[in-house]
């Protein structure tokens, strides 16, 4: 994998949400996809270049994360940047 120096490009791309919803879907936005519709995504964003994924475990009650976990594990891991958060909330969140 190679890197470049940080730059703020001209044009910034949106984001999508996809793990939002009570069952790791997008239901804010109305949408219900599953890993098997996801992972068409993912390949063209990897195939495109875009390989910063965000998430976190509070989105959708962690079916976002494993989602997208079971989405990368067909990449080499030094191919994409993971991106996730942390509270000190989420251990109650998850009875621990």
């Amino acid at each position: 994998m190679t890197s470049t120096p940080l730059s703020s490009p001209p044009v910034a791309l949106g984001t999508w949400s996809w793990g939002t919803g009570d069952v790791g879907g997008d239901t804010v936005f109305g949408n219900d996809l599953g890993t098997a519709e996801l992972k068409p995504v993912v390949d063209a964003a990897m195939a495109s270049g875009l390989t910063l994924f965000d998430t976190a475990p509070v989105y959708a009650m962690g079916n976002s994360e494993r989602i997208l976990g079971e989405l990368l594990a067909g990449y080499d891991r030094s191919s994409y940047q993971l991106s996730t958060k942390f509270s000190t909330g989420i251990a109650d969140l998850y009875g621990n």
